[in-house]
């Protein structure tokens, strides 16, 4: 089966596979509300104002990242009445492109969270698009618009379909390959990557020192042996990697399904992938064998969205 290719947040249309392009829905401030109070704001996709709560424009933070890419996030600024005003007569017309604004973030964007509130001011490049934050010297958003940023790092952010391949940090000790058109969630220690014909579950796992290796994946794929319709072991060495893959019923279809672990003395990523084509059995290897095993990992953050 082809690639699953996502579209863009907002408009659905194809994305980049290089420049990709995110949108905060709201302000962050918007979110604790109910969706009656949100509905009783003033404004549009890029104004928006609530008595009590403040006025937002919306602007561009283009991030360069180090494979050569961009993301170019679309991020709240919160303005004063007088600006929210003179934004709004002049958006469109010829004075847009001589418009200056000054605020505040009103989005917490990973993985810079710490953006949230920070002084900034947003200025117009371009009359067909957006207006462009514009940081203060010695801030955080100067660093987020003029460095690179490590590209795993930011798009391990972003649990939106991409359509590029991530190397996905599951735990500060295991990665994986979040492959294209895969969204990202997350509940109680289990990861899961889902998209149109496939899905991937991912959990990592301690086992005592006694059961390190093959032993730990012979007590966690248990009963397996017996059902599977073929298995691939690499046993050599560390990390310990053994495969199993079936063909189960799900609602009356065939739902094909590789069960793949990798063990190291510290512990075992247990991986489960499900796939309705039975071609995408080589993907589902290539998903196990992409499990790497770290001793300690950084990054500025996870979800973005």
């Amino acid at each position: 089966m082809p690639d699953h290719l996502p579209g863009c947040t907002c408009c659905g249309a194809p994305l980049d596979r290089v420049d990709l392009d995110f949108r905060s829905a709201l302000p962050d401030a918007f979110l604790p509300l109910s969706p009656q109070q949100r509905a009783s704001a003033w404004g549009n996709s890029d104004f928006q104002r609530l008595a009590g709560v403040g006025g937002f424009v919306r602007c561009l933070m283009p991030v360069h990242l180090t494979d050569g890419g961009s993301v170019t996030y679309s991020v709240w600024l919160q303005l004063d009445d007088d600006q929210l005003r003179h934004a709004n007569k002049v958006w469109t017309t010829p004075e847009y492109s001589a418009l200056k604004l000054r605020g505040e973030v009103a989005n917490a964007i990973k993985p810079w969270p710490e953006l949230l509130g920070e002084s900034a001011g947003a200025e117009v490049r371009d009359p067909r698009t957006l207006p462009y934050l514009v940081a203060d010297s010695d801030s955080l958003l100067s660093r987020v618009l003029t460095e690179s940023w490590d590209r795993d790092d930011v798009l391990n952010s972003i649990w939106h379909p991409l359509p590029v391949s991530v190397r996905q940090q599951v735990t500060p000790s295991w990665s994986i390959d979040r492959t294209v058109g895969l969204r990202v969630s997350a509940v109680d220690g289990v990861m899961r990557f889902v998209g149109p014909g496939r899905s991937v579950q991912v959990e990592a796992f301690d086992v005592p020192g006694a059961l390190a290796g093959e032993a730990a994946i012979a007590e966690l794929s248990r009963g397996l042996p017996e059902r599977c319709e073929g298995e691939l072991s690499e046993p050599d060495g560390e990390p310990a990697r053994r495969a199993f893959w079936l063909t189960a019923s799900a609602d009356g279809r065939a739902q094909h399904e590789l069960y793949g672990y990798t063990a190291t003395p510290a512990g075992v990523l247990s991986v489960i992938c499900m796939y309705d084509d039975a071609s995408d059995l080589t993907w589902a290897q290539s998903v196990w064998r992409s499990t790497r095993h770290h001793h300690g990992w950084t990054s500025a953050g996870a979800e973005c969205h």
